[in-house]
């Protein structure tokens, strides 16, 4: 669409007389491409592999200049003036929506482990995440993990800066894709044990810092949407039970309340399965997570309702929400259309919330 206001006034439209927490505005559906393209305007960086985005097999990794050393404002998304104009935007649309007065604006934040794959082993990325490409790139992985703090600072200090000058008028969609697709890579590996404590323990970090700053966040997982494409096709929920029940346990030591989560089923082209085996590890989810279901597929009403059904089953309780596999940011406003359409209909035939 061509600009924030449509975007809103989008989802607003679809959402009239339903109870609203959030109105979602993607900033840019490709954002990953121009933050890695952008990364060449600062000096620190080397191309160690050039990639042209043409699948997830050629994204360019970067690394360190000799000599030089990383600091925050050399990873930082440069978004505070941008997130600021969709504030603005969201305002005025409140203010001919008294529906709207109690409602937020929803922005997408990437897990800084993610920005920090991305940058520094993008090129040991690939569809199935097969071991031995990514073991002969091991440095590139290792290169990015030394790094995480400073994503992680960059990230951490340009959403306070968004909250300094907007207060809680923003909810942070944290996405991060890399944490659960390492889990079902280590569920192939049955190496869940020695993996899950490393990866909950920096997303649990995470999230326990933006609680910490007073942002309001929810946590979005998924398994890859590039082209409409997974990198890991799961065979169950145990990877993402396994990373949320230890995430839930460290959060708690925190303090920090559990956000809601986004569990996807559906993945890539494929529509969530209507095995009641692939459920099934949901019913030793922590209950504390509000779980969304990520059942939804635009072109298939009743197998979306069927799986809607086994996921509440085997959770034991109604989904706090219902989505799709991913976003709806590279979509045509047809196919957008159709999802938001299914979306609905499967939340209203469920009781649940879309």
């Amino acid at each position: 669409m061509t600009s924030d206001s449509a975007v809103m006034q989008w989802f607003a439209d679809r959402v009239e007389g339903r109870p609203t927490t959030a109105v979602p505005c993607d900033l840019d559906p490709d954002w990953i491409l121009d933050y890695l393209r952008a990364r060449k305007d600062a000096d620190v960086f080397e191309v160690v592999q050039a990639g042209e985005f043409a699948d997830y097999s050629d994204f360019p990794s970067y690394g360190l200049r000799s000599g030089r050393k990383l600091e925050p404002q050399h990873v930082s998304m440069g978004r505070v003036e941008r997130i600021g104009n969709v504030v603005t935007a969201f305002e005025a649309l409140q203010g001919s929506r008294p529906a709207l007065a109690e409602t937020k604006v929803q922005i997408s934040q990437p897990n800084p482990l993610d920005l920090a794959m991305f940058v520094f082993a993008g090129a040991a990325v690939s569809a199935g995440l097969p071991v031995g490409p990514a073991l002969r790139r091991s440095n590139l992985v290792v290169a990015a993990l030394r790094q995480l703090p400073v994503f992680t600072e960059a990230i951490v200090e340009e959403m306070r800066a968004v909250i300094d000058q907007h207060g809680d008028r923003v909810v942070w969609q944290v996405e991060s894709p890399i944490a659960l697709l390492s889990m079902v890579k280590a569920e192939q590996l049955h190496s869940l044990w020695a993996l899950a404590p490393l990866v909950a323990r920096q997303l649990a970090d995470f999230l326990a810092q933006i609680h910490e700053i007073g942002a309001d966040s929810i946590v979005h997982l998924c398994y890859g949407d590039y082209q409409h494409k997974s990198l890991l096709a799961p065979r169950s929920l145990a990877p993402a039970v396994a990373l949320l029940n230890r995430t839930a346990r460290l959060l708690n030591t925190r303090g920090a309340a559990l956000p809601p989560v986004h569990i996807p089923c559906a993945f890539g082209a494929e529509p969530a399965p209507l095995d009641p085996s692939f459920y099934r590890p949901l019913r030793n989810l922590d209950p504390d997570w509000r779980v969304i279901a990520g059942v939804v597929s635009p072109d298939s009403p009743d197998g979306s309702a069927a799986a809607l059904g086994l996921f509440e089953e085997a959770a034991g309780r109604t989904a706090y929400g219902v989505a799709g596999a991913c976003g709806l940011g590279r979509c045509t406003v047809e196919a957008a259309e159709q999802a938001a359409a299914t979306t609905l209909a499967v939340a209203g035939a469920g009781n649940t919330g879309a």
